[in-house]
């Protein structure tokens, strides 16, 4: 199995998914990480009626084809996936079912076939002038939240006052009577 990049295999997420005879499973979710080497080792394939189930496959061996991500399993086999909690982290518990699930030896997936061996792997860098891939769907999503806050709130008002004060010394000051009609 080719090893991707993070940023490739992010670029994944929203993709459609096939499996091994071409037919569409769903679309690409959230990526899992292995628990001892934590690179991604699993992703979610959103499945059944408006994506609203989510099946667990391991990422060896798929590949990209077409703006389609292939697996190399049948749909049956990704469908009755064990059913895991999307929004936790796998535990050992939870990665060993999904191995056996998959025909695959559990130490097989972290890279060692038997005591003693290693499994070597590169990653190989491919550039074409002018080709661009995008890395990442972002979604910007608008939420209300409510907090409650306690502030003191300055409040101005105006208002009218009558200052007097007392006459300057040497005023004369005169009142005419004024003619009421």
């Amino acid at each position: 199995m080719p090893t991707y990049a993070l940023d490739v295999l992010l670029s994944w997420r929203g993709c459609d998914v096939h499996d091994r005879d071409g037919e569409k499973l769903g679309k690409l979710g959230d990526l899992y990480l292995d628990g001892e080497t934590d690179t991604p080792a699993y992703a979610g394939v959103r499945t059944g009626l408006l994506g609203r189930k989510e099946s667990i496959v391991p990422l060896a061996g798929a590949e990209e084809r077409d703006g389609a991500v292939h697996l190399p399993f049948r749909a049956e086999l990704v469908r009755s996936a064990p059913s895991l909690d999307p929004d936790a982290a796998l535990d050992p518990d939870e990665e060993h079912a999904l191995a056996e699930h998959y025909g695959r030896h559990h130490d097989h997936l972290h890279g060692t076939e038997e005591e003693g061996t290693m499994l070597r792997s590169e990653e190989e860098v491919r550039v074409t002038p002018g080709e661009m891939r995008p890395s990442e769907r972002v979604r910007l999503r608008k939420v209300l939240v409510t907090e409650d806050v306690q502030t003191t709130v300055p409040r101005r008002k105006e208002v009218v006052r009558l200052e007097t004060e007392p006459a300057p010394e040497g005023t004369i000051e005169s009142v005419e009577e004024v003619d009421e009609r």
